[in-house]
């Protein structure tokens, strides 16, 4: 059995030499979420920062330009199309954005195109791609899955129940047309629960499977317990294998779910 994927996401730290100003910057110029612990657009698997206030203002340090290069850049983000690409640039200037280079073509590599936008202390943005499918893929689709839905009958009690299984706040901005609540999660998957039309639908009668997705913990053990409390049924329980264990529970609607434990 292949080694359990242990590293989600990896964050570039910046020194900054006024945190409350980058963070407005990131925020409204650039359209990162910001929270106490990190800077980001589109999940920490999409562009993701840590940012640090600076003990002196000589501890900002951009990087240089390359060899042959004539802007120092920081932080590369690649864009899968350039329609994307476009509409980024002209979103960033729309919010007046600091770009330090506009849109250039390279015919080697793809071709190539990006642009390069500035933060309030000079670190450089680069964001850039081919344009089409990333990788020469055959098919249309991506291959990520961005979003699983679960089907509710009482949409706040079921947001409650998640929020508190996954240690997540229930934002009244991710509540959509009155019967949807989504949860963004760290690895840029969406959970959405939906209760759209569900008030006459019948729950489905107590199953082990079939199991919907799969949610990752430390410790199987600790993970059983805690779901209980929180309205969870145990429809199959622990089963340990080597390299691995997992349990199937189910939510007040039906919805059957795989917690399960990698082990080394």
């Amino acid at each position: 059995m292949a080694n359990p994927r242990a590293i989600g996401s990896t964050l570039p730290v910046l020194m900054v030499s006024d945190l409350a100003r980058s963070h407005e910057y990131y925020r409204n110029v650039l359209g990162f979420n910001v929270t106490d612990w990190w800077v980001e657009r589109d999940g920490l698997n999409g562009f993701a920062l840590k940012m640090f206030q600076a003990d002196h203002v000589d501890d900002v340090r951009p990087n240089t330009p390359a060899k042959g290069a004539a802007i120092g850049v920081d932080v590369y983000a690649y864009v899968d199309t350039w329609d994307q690409l476009e509409s980024l640039l002209k979103e960033f200037k729309g919010k007046g954005a600091d770009i330090a280079q506009d849109i250039v073509t390279y015919p080697d590599g793809g071709p190539w195109k990006e642009f390069i936008v500035r933060d309030p202390d000079g670190y450089a943005f680069a964001f850039g791609g081919v344009d089409g499918r990333p990788g020469g893929r055959r098919s249309p689709l991506r291959p990520h899955i961005s979003g699983v839905t679960l089907w509710v009958r009482n949409l706040d009690a079921a947001a409650e129940r998640y929020a508190k299984l996954l240690d997540l706040n229930v934002s009244p901005e991710d509540r959509y047309f009155g019967h949807m609540h989504v949860f963004h999660l760290e690895n840029g998957t969406d959970l959405a629960l939906d209760s759209n039309g569900m008030e006459h639908i019948p729950v489905p009668p107590p199953a082990p499977g079939p199991v919907l997705f799969t949610i990752h913990t430390d410790d199987i053990d600790a993970a059983h317990d805690f779901v209980i409390p929180l309205g969870f049924e145990i429809v199959y329980g622990i089963k340990h294998f080597p390299g691995m264990a997992f349990f199937n529970m189910r939510d007040e609607d039906g919805n059957i779910l795989t917690i399960v434990q990698s082990k080394q």
